[in-house]
């Protein structure tokens, strides 16, 4: 992140005004294209064209035309060519007053409206927008176990930086914004905040904006204690899982390698992707196809993964991972306060119920596939840090460790029933 630099304005293009027919008997008039103001130019961002706008006409003419260098233009060139010149020359001088963005104004609401691209502007200050996902199927999740729309925001700086007061908003009228707690972000640090129209702002909690993200396209701001905006980008289309991610000060690009909490690198994202090992909580039993063991507290049987504490000392695993898909590790998260004894395990049941409000019966937001598939224990910070991969399992079959760390096809460790439940 060493590239992040003080950024300008992007210039917009746009099309050239058709010539108006001539009438009949006339000579075709000839109309040069006239230069249109950059969009923007630290403007609201309700000011500017829409994407995907149709161009704005050409004014007309009543007939007749100016002689310039020999060639015919319409009358009322000259006046317009004059007006665009005074706006192209008070988008610099405005560009000179306010390097830095444009002042916040809040409206009541969000009321429905056409995204509209902005000025993307990239200031000299500590905090960027880093990274984007308006598409979330689950490589990220909250501590409900939803999968909700998230926004990074990244210290670019060598020092510490409080968050209080900075805004996350979709425009610069906007009326639902998310405004950071008091909070410290060290160097090179990253927060996530969860954007699910929820409002939750409370320092050391989860974070979630009040507002969403569209996934056909959107645009977010971010913007100083003093409402000036430092950082907007507009979001463009992206499919399931894909983020928009930052790489470098003015550059951005769409990519298929997440890594929510770190810093936009490969290295980050194999470090997030691939088992650490040396885990103090590792995976001991597995079983995709329960029809007599590990009853839930209704007497159902699920599938179910049972965790052992491999150290003297307990182990907190709350805001840990547990998962079936190797690209989506943060599928399902344990709830805060989860403790495994020393020496001792934790059986959590794969029902697809995502139940966290009984501790001693936690489900899953996913199940297992009893033709085989895989069980991934992630960290807090999403790193894996535990894996197996099985095969077909018939039922009241498990895959146990042994005690060398091997893995193999035997007899369950899970408490049994004494009559068969229906799988569910």
């Amino acid at each position: 992140m060493s590239d992040y630099n003080r950024g300008r304005p992007q210039q917009s293009r746009f099309g050239t005004a058709q010539p108006r027919p001539a009438p009949r008997g006339q000579a075709p008039q000839q109309r040069r294209p006239v230069q249109q103001p950059r969009q923007g130019n630290f403007s609201r961002p309700g000011n500017v064209q829409r994407p995907g706008a149709p161009r704005p006409a050409a004014p007309r003419t009543t007939g007749g035309a100016e002689s310039i260098g020999g060639g015919l233009l319409p009358r009322g060139f000259l006046p317009l060519a004059g007006i665009c010149v005074a706006i192209l020359a008070a988008g610099l001088l405005l560009q000179g007053f306010m390097p830095d963005g444009f002042p916040l104004v809040k409206e009541k609401n969000n009321s429905p409206r056409v995204t509209q691209m902005v000025t993307e502007i990239h200031s000299h200050g500590p905090l960027r927008i880093n990274e984007i996902m308006s598409s979330n199927g689950g490589v990220l999740g909250d501590e409900d176990g939803n999968t909700p729309d998230w926004v990074e925001v990244a210290n670019v700086s060598n020092g510490a930086v409080n968050l209080e007061g900075y805004v996350l908003a979709r425009n610069s009228k906007a009326g639902n914004v998310f405004v950071f707690p008091a909070m410290t972000l060290g160097p090179n640090e990253c927060v996530i905040v969860f954007a699910d129209s929820q409002v939750r702002q409370e320092a050391g909690d989860t974070l979630h904006a009040p507002f969403r993200l569209a996934s056909t396209g959107d645009v977010l701001m971010l913007f100083n204690p003093s409402d000036v905006a430092i950082d907007t980008v507009n979001i463009p289309a992206l499919a399931q899982n894909a983020v928009y991610a930052r790489t470098g000060a003015e550059t951005w690009e769409v990519s298929d390698m997440p890594t929510p909490g770190e810093l936009n690198t490969e290295e980050n994202y194999k470090a997030l992707t691939t088992v650490t090992g040396d885990s103090p909580v590792v995976l001991a039993e597995v079983m995709s196809s329960s029809a007599t063991y590990a009853p839930d507290d209704n007497g159902v049987c699920h599938d179910y993964v049972t965790l052992r504490n491999a150290t003297g000392d307990s182990v907190d695993i709350g805001n840990w991972y547990l998962s079936d898909t190797q690209q989506l590790p943060r599928m399902w998260r344990f709830p805060a306060g989860t403790v495994i004894p020393a020496g001792g395990t934790l059986t959590v049941h794969c029902s697809g119920l995502n139940r966290t409000e009984n501790p001693a019966h936690l489900h899953t937001n996913f199940k297992l596939s009893s033709e085989g598939e895989m069980v991934i224990l992630s960290d807090a910070s999403g790193r894996p840090r535990d894996m197996v991969t099985f095969d077909l399992l018939k039922t009241d079959t498990a895959i146990v460790r042994s005690a060398d760390g091997g893995w193999s096809v035997g007899t369950p460790t899970a408490q049994k029933t004494e009559i068969q439940t229906p799988v569910k």
